[in-house]
């Protein structure tokens, strides 16, 4: 027994519930970010495209190389069209090497109208960034499971639009 001029040891039921609420709250913040940071794989992945298919443009124009943006399920590479007539991917420069994509990433594509077939090793989709300054019309779309989306259309005249929707969105 405690004498009546000791305090016992222990916590309060107000400090308890204090520490259980700072507990919470981290808890909370901690969920918050992990769920931003899937919705930011895709809005990364989405601005990247856009500014590397901008650089190849602009690239391609500058010194007269015709080169395209190769397309499969999972990634994506670049390519230039040699002196005979063959389109080989570029492995020397680290701006425009082949690049996986992060597997939450799924891609929807239409290059001049028409649903691109990932599957067609032959014939795998491709976009042209001509040295005339032209771009093949396409539009991409990169989505995740959630919902969030990101679509990127090229124009003739080499014109690129990132927009942010939402999976299924016309646009």
């Amino acid at each position: 027994m405690a004498s009546p001029g000791q305090r016992q040891a222990g916590f309060t039921l107000l400090e308890l519930l204090v520490v259980m609420l700072i507990i919470g709250i981290i808890i909370s913040f901690a969920s918050l970010s992990i769920g931003q940071n899937t919705s930011r794989v895709v809005q990364d992945e989405a601005e990247r495209l856009q500014g590397l298919l901008r650089m190849a443009s602009e690239e391609a124009v500058l010194q007269g190389r015709e080169l395209a943006l190769e397309f499969s399920r999972d990634g994506y590479r670049f390519l230039e069209l040699n002196s005979k007539g063959d389109w080989l991917p570029i492995e020397q420069d680290k701006l425009f090497r082949e690049r996986p994509l992060p597997p939450v990433v799924h891609l929807h594509l239409l290059v001049e109208g028409v649903v691109a077939n990932f599957d067609d090793k032959d014939h795998p989709p491709r976009i042209l960034a001509l040295s005339s300054g032209e771009l093949t019309s396409f539009e991409l779309e990169l989505s995740i499971d959630d919902g969030e989306s990101y679509q990127l259309q090229g124009q003739v005249d080499g014109k690129l639009q990132l927009t942010r929707g939402e999976v299924g969105d016309e646009g």
